[in-house]
């Protein structure tokens, strides 16, 4: 029997100080069958020349190099330049566990379209776990024949592309590519893998170590370009799989999932500024207002009823004060007396502004 190969796709973008223990960590995977397929994405240190000494040390490692196109367009070269029979996502400044490949592997049968390994989030180039991601409890058992977008809502998943083994088949029959011209492009990549997939699994050990640590990474800020972003993402799957679809309980479903994440990036926002004297408030709440009022979601999956109110309560006042809703979003996991009166004056804040409209 063939041994699989396994493409590993790894964007690089001033990641100098790092890309030694990562690739170390390869070169110790237990299991040998794979190429590793650099992309310096044009990066201003001296990561190509790091991972030109790579290539001549092992023939596994491969370089692409290209002017800066972000994740996504270093994450699409090295797609097209894949040659496994399965595809494999690292991010540059971590580490996998010693048998992340094998693991992941050993899981596969025919037909399976993704392995979802879990992931530990650890400070800096370590293996000492902080916490573990979001991973769904059920693992080393095929899961199939059902809608995995409505798992990821009623059991939250890690939404990240990374550590994850795919089928070579499963990206290609699907055209699966990452949008380009985005930030936090993962959760685009993460909506329609879970949409597309008929049979996944996901494995019971860590092997994957996440660094929080590396201060430069695109996901330790939040300003208005990422409020931004993560509403494009949204719009993205309105505009391509919410609108278009024709089947009723599907679209239901998306349509879901879309509420779901409008809620969690806006309440998110909203959190942040509560955390933080951001000057940005006013421009946030304008892109908010606009999205909503363009990509609106007016029906639900019933998922638990706590979600049912959170549904409601957005549906009925994001549009015209979001923060507003977010409040008495909010308060809905308040027991006293205070959460009764303030829920009060919100609903009638809200109601008077909805009268001025």
């Amino acid at each position: 029997m063939k041994t699989p190969l396994i493409s590993i796709i790894v964007p690089c973008y001033n990641v100098e100080i790092y890309i030694d223990k990562s690739f170390e960590s390869l070169i110790n995977q237990s299991y040998e069958n794979w190429e590793c397929i650099a992309i310096n994405d044009g990066s201003k240190d001296n990561t190509e020349n790091k991972i030109k000494q790579w290539t001549l040390r092992d023939l596994r490692f491969k370089l692409i190099s290209q002017e800066n196109t972000g994740p996504s367009g270093a994450r699409n070269a090295g797609l097209n330049d894949a040659s496994g029979d399965f595809i494999f996502f690292f991010d540059s400044d971590d580490l996998l566990d010693g048998d992340c490949l094998k693991s992941l592997l050993n899981l596969y049968r025919p037909t399976i379209d993704i392995v979802i390994g879990k992931n530990a989030e650890v400070l800096n180039q370590t293996t000492d776990i902080i916490k573990t991601l979001e991973h769904y409890p059920i693992t080393e058992e095929i899961l199939s024949d059902q809608d995995f977008l409505e798992l990821s809502l009623k059991s939250p998943i890690s939404v990240v592309a990374w550590n994850k083994l795919y089928s070579r088949e499963f990206i290609d029959s699907n055209n699966l590519t990452f949008k380009d011209g985005i930030i936090h492009e993962d959760e685009l990549w993460f909506f329609e893998i879970m949409h597309l997939a008929k049979k996944i699994i996901f494995n019971s050990k860590v092997t994957y170590y996440y660094n929080i640590g590396n201060q430069n990474s695109i996901t330790k800020t939040y300003n208005l370009n990422n409020l931004d972003n993560y509403l494009k993402v949204i719009e993205h799957i309105y505009t391509d799989h919410y609108s278009t679809e024709k089947n009723d309980e599907k679209k239901l479903m998306v349509g879901t999932y879309i509420l779901n994440q409008q809620i969690m990036i806006i309440s998110g926002f909203f959190r942040f500024l509560k955390k933080n004297d951001a000057p940005y408030k006013s421009e946030g709440v304008s892109l908010i207002k606009d999205h909503l009022q363009n990509y609106p979601i007016s029906d639900f999956f019933h998922l638990s009823d706590k979600k049912s109110k959170l549904y409601q309560i957005f549906i009925k006042y994001g549009k015209v004060n979001p923060e507003t809703a977010f409040k008495l979003m909010r308060n809905t996991d308040k027991r006293n007396l205070l959460k009764f009166f303030e829920n009060i004056f919100l609903k009638y804040h809200s109601r008077d502004a909805i009268k001025n409209l």
